[in-house]
């Protein structure tokens, strides 16, 4: 067993060469200058590459000046934007006629039996269908059919007498597409 007595006054014991808390201190204020360094080094690249981005707008600012002063360009840009509008305008033509030849077709195909179509005549938008048919219920019948049709609507009450009936349906546009 050693035991160890030291008679020395505290001032004169070996002592380490650095304390625990002196050594925690300089490692931490080491850690914060190594951070502080990396954080102002990443700004300075983030300005620097903001200042080429706001160069790199200028540049294109200016290549967008010359060019739209262009007068071919400027030409070319007229002409594509009259040829979308001439575009949209025959769309909504084509989109608002009423294809009669498409509509007929609709209107036969919804014909149950015992109805025969006879002479069938247009008035703008509106068809009237005359005919004969063996009763009343096939007629009504043929009514709900071309009701039901996305592009027909009934515009009345059909009419009837003996076995001849007329009726009268509205044909939306676009007619039977």
């Amino acid at each position: 067993m050693n035991i160890d007595i030291n008679l020395l006054p505290e001032e004169l014991r070996p002592r380490p060469p650095v304390e625990t808390r002196t050594l925690l201190v300089i490692v931490l204020i080491l850690a914060l200058a190594v951070g502080c360094y990396f954080l102002f080094q990443a700004k300075g690249d983030a300005d620097a590459r903001i200042a080429d981005l706001n160069n790199d707008i200028a540049q294109m600012e200016k290549d967008i000046a010359v060019i739209s002063s262009d007068s071919q360009i400027v030409a070319l840009t007229n002409s594509i934007s009259q040829l979308r509008t001439a575009t949209r305008d025959y769309e909504r033509f084509a989109n608002s006629r009423i294809i009669w030849g498409d509509a007929l077709e609709r209107v036969q195909s919804h014909k149950p039996k015992g109805v025969e179509i006879g002479p069938l005549s247009e008035k703008g938008d509106t068809l009237v269908i005359q005919g004969t048919a063996g009763g009343w219920d096939a007629v009504t019948s043929y009514g709900r059919a071309l009701d039901r049709d996305t592009k027909f609507t009934l515009a009345g009450w059909p009419t009837w007498k003996s076995t001849a009936f007329s009726l009268t349906i509205e044909v939306a546009p676009g007619g039977g597409r």
